[in-house]
């Protein structure tokens, strides 16, 4: 598989593929296909089994996910392949790049949810930031020509 970000062999953090070298660790990226694989945890269903929380390129998923454990909520994280047809979403909405999902059991969804909500609130349909003064990203903080309509690193679409 080919992914669109490395991680540090040592602390696990992740870094686009313009790093090099783990800013924390000073040791050499690598792909995450290089790096053991992580045991699954016990008991934790796949994820036909769960409820989806959001789907989205990977810093909204990253931003999610994080909540979520800061939160305590067991949660899977993983690309998206469904249709939309089958409650996907067409990743030409995002620029074409991978989409993931993250998932949590039934009983963890209204609170997810919730957590969902106060992270990207700002950035709904009916509230997306308009291009315009700004030169950067509000979700990322990459920078962007005033006159741009979609995040080249998040794919944030601006109304």
């Amino acid at each position: 598989m080919r992914y669109d970000f490395q991680v540090c062999p040592s602390c696990g953090d992740e870094f686009t593929l313009s790093i090099l070298e783990c800013s924390e660790c000073r040791v050499a990226l690598v792909s995450p296909d290089s790096l053991p694989p992580q045991p699954e945890p016990e008991n934790f269903p796949p994820v036909a089994g769960l409820e989806c929380v959001r789907v989205g390129p990977l810093p909204w998923t990253r931003a999610l996910s994080d909540a979520l454990t800061q939160a305590g909520l067991a949660h899977r994280v993983e690309p998206d392949t469904r249709s939309v047809a089958e409650g996907g979403i067409d990743p030409k909405r995002f620029g074409g790049e991978t989409l993931y999902g993250s998932w949590v059991r039934s009983q963890d969804l209204e609170p997810a949810q919730e957590i969902d909500k106060a992270i990207f609130a700002v950035f709904e349909a009916e509230a997306a930031p308009v291009a315009g003064d700004s030169e950067a990203c509000p979700a990322c903080d990459t920078a962007l020509a005033p006159d741009t309509l979609e995040c080249t690193d998040c794919g944030l679409v601006f109304g």
